[in-house]
């Protein structure tokens, strides 16, 4: 009975803060089709839904007070005649996840930009289902980062250090997946310690390929290796002759599915 109530006070309250708005009364009058869709969008499907899943005050208070203004700041370069309400194997699974995670802005304005994608009928279908599942495995600052990388079609430099031993066949690898991340001045390189574990979990959810049996052409696009701090401390580690520190460069792409996974969350 709880969170049946909770979900009829919660869509209750949204319904009653959409109508004192001057955009509810102006769908509420009949006046333009896309008013019109968003509210029916938020009263019908989506915040019932989310409240029946989720009865945390403050996601009760997101979804009662800043879900509609923001749903619709998204919606509103769409057509009215291009409007649709979106399909529940989307919209539900990233109310649950933005119930979650609206206080996290690079995982809010991904639900949001999936969320309007679905309700485009001209790019709906690009709103795959099993985006929400990556959004809800990604975190704030893996996003930030994610963002950069799958904006275009690119190819990055990458590399990964590894460990030479005099005498000894092979290689082991010390760090994988070293890029040249910058401080947020751009002045000087920025350590990201999670870094190479969220490359793997890139390469894991299908959104980027990387690959070092191969390398850009313009060698000069790794100049930035050798002035990585992580290199410098690997080699302040394994300073005995013996051994031997060195850079194998590779590539790091977006995948068709990542390329369509930026088209849907609105970083492409």
């Amino acid at each position: 009975m709880g969170n049946i109530r909770d979900t009829l006070d919660v869509a209750k309250s949204a319904g009653s803060a959409i109508e004192s708005t001057e955009h509810g009364k102006e769908a509420r009058e009949n006046i333009g089709r896309a008013a019109l869709t968003v509210t029916k969008t938020i009263n019908n499907a989506l915040l019932p839904l989310a409240a029946l899943n989720f009865g945390f005050e403050k996601a009760r208070n997101y979804f009662t007070n800043k879900f509609s203004s923001d749903l619709e700041e998204k919606t509103e370069g769409i057509p009215p005649e291009h409007l649709t309400e979106p399909k529940a194997s989307v919209a539900g699974p990233a109310l649950q996840g933005l119930a979650f995670s609206h206080d996290e802005a690079e995982l809010r304005e991904m639900y949001l930009e999936l969320i309007a994608c679905s309700m485009d009928d001209r790019i709906a279908k690009k709103a795959h289902p099993a985006f929400v599942e990556i959004i809800k495995q990604l975190g704030a600052d893996e996003a930030r980062l994610l963002q950069g990388i799958i904006s275009t079609s690119d190819l990055y430099p990458i590399a990964e250090i590894r460990l030479v031993t005099e005498g000894m066949p092979g290689h082991m690898a010390l760090m994988k997946h070293v890029l040249p991340l910058v401080s947020d001045g751009g002045s000087s390189p920025a350590v990201q310690p999670e870094l190479p574990a969220m490359v793997d979990n890139w390469i894991r959810l299908g959104l980027v390929e990387v690959d070092y049996s191969s390398s850009l052409a313009n060698e000069e696009r790794y100049k930035w290796v050798e002035g990585r701090p992580e290199l410098e401390e690997l080699r302040n580690k394994y300073f005995e002759e013996k051994y031997s520190v060195v850079c194998e460069n590779g590539y790091l792409v977006r995948t068709q599915f990542g390329s369509q996974f930026a088209e849907a969350v609105g970083v492409s």
